[in-house]
Parts: C-alpha cells; sequence; structure tokens
C-alpha cells in the first residue's frame, strides 16, 4: 500500500471539501441578505420610502447572519469543552487504565502504549464499551484531552496484530487533528440550526397577529410569515449542505486515518483484518448505546445505521477501505 500517496490523495480531498462548505456558507448568507433587503424595499415602500434596493441594509444582515453563525458555533464548542471523557462515558465505557480486568484489556493498554509511541502522542485515557460488535473511537478536543475506546467485542474476536491496526487507527485520528476539525464541522452546523430555530419562533409570532380590519396588523402578519419561512429554509437547508460536505469530510478522513494506520505500523494486513472481521460478524460494527447515533463519526467503522446511507454515511463503504489496504482482496467475508 503506497500510504503517502493515499495521505495526500485525502488530505487534498478534504481541503477541496472544506472550501465547498465556506462557499456553500457565504453563498447562502449572501442569497439571504439580498432576499431580505429585497422585503425591507417592500416595507420601504409601504411607509412612502423610494422603492430602491438599499445596499447598506443587505450588508448590515449579512453580517449579522455571520455572527449568529460565529456565536452558534461558539456556543456549541463550548457545550464540547468537557473534552472525550463525557463521550465514553455517555457510550457506557469503563476506563481500564489502573485496573485492567484480566489478559485481554492488559494486551490493548500494551497496544496502546506501543502506538502512543509510534505517533509521538501522549498515552491516552482507554475505555472498554460494553458492546458485541467491533468498533472503536477516538475523541476529545486536544490529544491532551483525548481518549480511546474499544468495544468489548474487538477484545474478544480481533487477534493482536488486528487490534493494533484498529488502535493505530484511531491514534491517527488524534495525529491528524480529526477530533477538532470534526468539532468545527458540528459547531458550524449547529450555527447554520440556530436560523431554523430562529424561523420557527417568527412563525409562532406570526399566527399571533389576529386577521382584522386593521390593515396594519395583517400586513405585519405577513410580514412575520414571510421573514420566518426564510429564515427557517435557510436553516434547514444549511444544515443540510453542510451535514452533507460534513459526511463526505469524514470519509476522507477515514481514508486517510487507514493510510496513517499503516504508516505507523508497516502492516496494513493488521487494520484489513479487523475490518474484514467486522464484515464477517453478525454484530458488525453497529453499537446499542442509545447515545451511539450523536458520535457516529468518530467510530472506526460506521456505527449507527442512517437514512440515505451512501449521502449521509460518515465512513467509506468497508469493501472500498479493504480493497485499499489490501488489493488481492477477493471480496467474500469469512463468518466469525
Amino acid at each position: 500500500m503506497k500510504f503517502f500517496q493515499h495521505q495526500a490523495r485525502a488530505r487534498r480531498h478534504t481541503l477541496q471539501l472544506l472550501l465547498l462548505m465556506t462557499l456553500a456558507v457565504t453563498t447562502l448568507v449572501s442569497l439571504s441578505s439580498l432576499g431580505l433587503g429585497l422585503l425591507w424595499r417592500e416595507l420601504s415602500q409601504e411607509y412612502g420610502q423610494p422603492k430602491v434596493l438599499n445596499w447598506a441594509v443587505v450588508a448590515v444582515v449579512a453580517v449579522l447572519m455571520l455572527l449568529v453563525v460565529v456565536l452558534g458555533s461558539w456556543y456549541q464548542r463550548w457545550r464540547l469543552r468537557a473534552g472525550g471523557k463525557v463521550i465514553a462515558e455517555h457510550l457506557g465505557g469503563r476506563l481500564i487504565n489502573d485496573s485492567p480486568r484480566g489478559r485481554e484489556e492488559q494486551r490493548l493498554l500494551n497496544i496502546v502504549e506501543e502506538m502512543a509511541l509510534a505517533s509521538g502522542a501522549s498515552m491516552p485515557a482507554v475505555y472498554v464499551l460494553p458492546e458485541d460488535a467491533i468498533n472503536a473511537f477516538a475523541a476529545g478536543l486536544t490529544p491532551e484531552q483525548a481518549v480511546l475506546g474499544i468495544t468489548r467485542g474487538a477484545l474478544t474476536h480481533l487477534d493482536r496484530d488486528e487490534l493494533q491496526g484498529m488502535v493505530a487507527h484511531e491514534f491517527s485520528h488524534i495525529h491528524n487533528g480529526d477530533m477538532r476539525l470534526n468539532t468545527h464541522l458540528l459547531a458550524v452546523i449547529h450555527g447554520l440550526l440556530v436560523f431554523s430555530l430562529a424561523g420557527i419562533a417568527v412563525l409562532r409570532q406570526a399566527e399571533k397577529q389576529h386577521l382584522g380590519s386593521d390593515r396594519h396588523r395583517f400586513f405585519w402578519q405577513i410580514v412575520f410569515a414571510v421573514l420566518g419561512l426564510a429564515l427557517w429554509l435557510f436553516g434547514c437547508l444549511g444544515s443540510l449542505l453542510g451535514n452533507l460536505i460534513k459526511a463526505a469530510i469524514c470519509r476522507q478522513r477515514e481514508f486517510l486515518a487507514d493510510a496513517s494506520a499503516v504508516q505507523f505500523t508497516r502492516n496494513p494486513q493488521g487494520i484489513a483484518g479487523a475490518l474484514k472481521k467486522i464484515g464477517g460478524s453478525s454484530a458488525g460494527s453497529r453499537l446499542r448505546a442509545f447515545a451511539a447515533a450523536r458520535y457516529s463519526h468518530l467510530y472506526f467503522h460506521q456505527g449507527v445505521k442512517l437514512r440515505l446511507e451512501r449521502l449521509f454515511a460518515t465512513h467509506p463503504p468497508l469493501a472500498a477501505r479493504i480493497q485499499r489496504l489490501d488489493p488481492q482482496w477477493d471480496g467474500r467475508f469469512k463468518p466469525l
């Protein structure tokens, strides 16, 4: 496997998608600002002002909308400041660094320590998740806050090389800054979603404006309805596009983490074997924890079933990942 070439390609695709995300947000803000500027022009005419588009109003609206996105993003990052420990606990994880139970957990700690040395990272907190599925995750805003979670199914079914490949993949996410990147993407999407919530609030306000003979009351009901619908559409469309681009970025980062894992271990068959066992396992990689869907982008492989999975999946197809690691693979999964 030419892992340096795969890394370069994944990084290039990530940059292209990040630029696309920036362009999408900028375009949505520009179009929405122009639409609200046109609404302002109609309102001005109602009160005897010239029917002229005021570009200063458009600029002010654009700045305010960007400010809302920034503040909404900042609030989401503030909510996620607690780091990976909270995520591990939400998934039912048990910390094993100081008290491993049995040979399997001690083997895991030994492998994690080896990969920490290989990647130049500090030893993270290690959690075991009570899941039969074969999966893992790395979480935390900074490398110092990073935690590693491995399912009981992975400890049971994977041999040492396969477990090492899985752990190396998660260390690659830490090494490549994917945890911070994911947090930024989620924060931007949250900032866009604020508009849809604001739009719903404005639409409810429009419902409170009662129809009657008062012409101005009816006029303001229409204004509230149009404004609320515009904000709601902006928020929904923005978050939809954001989630599509985020999923595409996550898929590229998974390819990058696979290639980086091979760089750390020099053994593509290890991580390829782990992926093959996921395909041959009846439990697969699906997690049962109540909070599993919330952290779907963090897992070693797709941890939850999604609607429109080809569009919103945060991980590439299992076969595509294996094919890159093991071009000679025959495409068949051996049942566990």
